[in-house]
């Protein structure tokens, strides 16, 4: 049931009719009911897991407390995260590289990788962690109905954006009573959606699609590709994200925006503040922040933003060429840090903020990060390679 789709517009229309037609008792179980039929219409099998391991982590939550002694009960709900993505996600590439390495070639069963499983395991993780901190204090705030919806809320369920679930708590409760104004945003957010998708993003395909296939491209073709791509990837991704939050207000939901005019800024830290939000604010909460942050010694927060854009990649998807994407941004980001750092130990003064050198910077960071989605866009690392060398030293 494709966002795209007549079904999906009819299911979510019913839905929505009957939620606020529904008296406010039985909203949430009718909502919670409607995300599971959802995510059932794609493979029943994924839907019982999904339930299963939503029931295991709140079961776990209750368990890991600050005020209850002991880490055992957290460290199995991360691992249970943990071990959903890689059985599901990574178990054939980390077999293959094994077996690249001269290792053995293990046998791998054929898997179908769960949707939205990415999103969904980052949501446990993070109330997991939350409840830990205690910044969600349990029993009082929300119950299993509460959780169970966060995890299964159908317009966000398969692409994000990641949602925080204190904030879509207080979403739930503020949006008791129905308004007009609900689905006069959720539909034009929605229409403004489908056009970013249908009329931008699908327009680049004919030229994108060229990195699929790079030794059979010319040095020009394959620049007019990386350009290409990376207006497909922005309008594509854009547009589900405005899909899944307009989806989301006609319940008069707000989950988190996801995109901010990335491609506008002037530096690559400012691009992954605008860009991927929900993505790049749970890498920083979860990930970076942990590791030290930008607290920690200057080598340590190059090596820490390198590790985390390596993750980063991986998370987007289960082939080196991603890891390496990561990277490539990692080292972007480290490289600006120390550049920051050495320019006020010699005294130099800040970045000048006149017109002509915040262009000239954003185009550099928008090139910058324009050839990095050579390596996101291509089916392996060797073709990566092929692209470059074509592009760069190639006739």
């Amino acid at each position: 049931m494709s966002f795209l789709s007549y079904s999906f517009a009819l299911f979510l229309f019913g839905t929505v009719a009957a939620y606020w037609l529904a008296p406010r008792r039985v909203r949430k179980p009718l909502l919670l009911l409607a995300s599971l039929a959802f995510y059932a219409s794609f493979h029943l099998p994924h839907a019982l897991l999904i339930v299963a391991a939503t029931l295991v982590v709140y079961a776990l939550s209750r368990r890991v407390q600050p005020t209850r002694p002991g880490r055992v009960p957290f460290v199995l709900g991360i691992l249970l995260c943990i071990g959903l993505l890689g059985t599901f996600k990574y178990a054939r590439l980390l077999v293959d590289t094994v077996a690249d390495l001269g290792g053995p070639r293990l046998p791998v069963p054929e898997l179908r990788v769960p949707l939205g499983i990415s999103f969904f395991t980052f949501e446990f993780i993070h109330y997991l962690v939350d409840v830990r901190l205690g910044r969600i204090v349990l029993p009082a705030a929300g119950n299993l109905l509460d959780f169970a919806l966060f995890v299964l809320f159908f317009p966000t369920l398969l692409s994000g954006p990641i949602k925080r679930y204190q904030v879509f708590l207080e979403e739930g409760e503020r949006a008791r009573t129905f308004r007009i104004d609900y689905i006069a945003e959720g539909l034009t957010r929605m229409i403004v959606g489908l056009g970013k998708k249908l009329i931008v993003a699908d327009s680049m395909t004919a030229f994108s699609s060229r990195l699929l296939t790079p030794d059979q491209v010319t040095r020009t073709g394959l620049w007019v590709a990386m350009y290409a791509y990376a207006i497909q990837i922005y309008f594509d991704f854009a547009g589900y994200s405005d899909l899944a939050i307009g989806a989301a207000r006609l319940f008069g939901y707000r989950v988190p925006e996801n995109f901010d005019h990335p491609y506008l800024r002037p530096n690559l830290s400012e691009f992954w503040r605008h860009w991927h939000m929900s993505l790049s604010s749970w890498i920083r909460d979860y990930l970076f922040i942990p590791l030290g942050g930008s607290r920690a010694h200057p080598a340590r927060v190059v090596l820490n933003l390198t590790v985390v854009m390596a993750l980063c990649g991986l998370w987007h998807g289960a082939s080196w060429n991603f890891v390496v994407w990561g990277l490539w941004h990692g080292l972007g980001l480290g490289g600006l840090r120390l550049l920051r750092r050495l320019r006020e130990r010699v005294g130099l003064p800040p970045t000048s903020s006149s017109t002509g050198w915040q262009v000239l910077a954003t185009l550099l960071t928008f090139q910058y990060v324009s050839l990095g989605w050579v390596l996101f866009a291509t089916p392996s690392m060797a073709a990566a390679v092929t692209a470059f060398s074509r592009m760069f030293l190639a006739g």
